[in-house]
């Protein structure tokens, strides 16, 4: 029995470590993807939702009538796109409100000045 023993290792050893085990050798890296990757966009911003800056500046300018603050915030941009998002998947007057008071952590009767100024600028386009 003892001479099987040893075949058994030999083979082993032979055809290498099975699946599963590791080894002291280092591997090789994986091969990079030969397809070029699309560039990161928003999470928040559906790739290819554009606006002039004409209509970025005023929506700003509009918000900035509501509360300077709330223009002045580095999301603003973003989240007035997102209204326009909303608005563009047929979701509701009440949730489009929902979701911009969440983004701008307003309010109910701001954030109808807020879903104002986005539609009557960035949306209308």
């Amino acid at each position: 029995m003892r001479a099987g023993q040893i075949w058994v290792v030999a083979a082993v050893v032979a055809l290498g470590a099975p699946a599963g085990c590791t080894s002291n050798e280092p591997t090789a890296p994986a091969k990079a993807a030969s397809t070029p990757t699309a560039a990161p966009t928003s999470a928040f911003i559906e790739p290819g939702l554009r606006f002039s800056e004409d209509a970025e500046k005023a929506y700003l300018k509009a918000l900035a009538k509501v509360d300077k603050k709330l223009a002045a915030d580095a999301d603003a941009l973003d989240y007035g796109k997102n209204i326009c998002l909303d608005i563009e998947q047929d979701k509701t007057d009440a949730q489009v409100a929902k979701n911009a008071a969440a983004r701008f952590e307003v309010n109910d009767v701001t954030v109808k000045a807020i879903v104002k100024a986005a539609k009557s600028s960035l949306c209308k386009q």
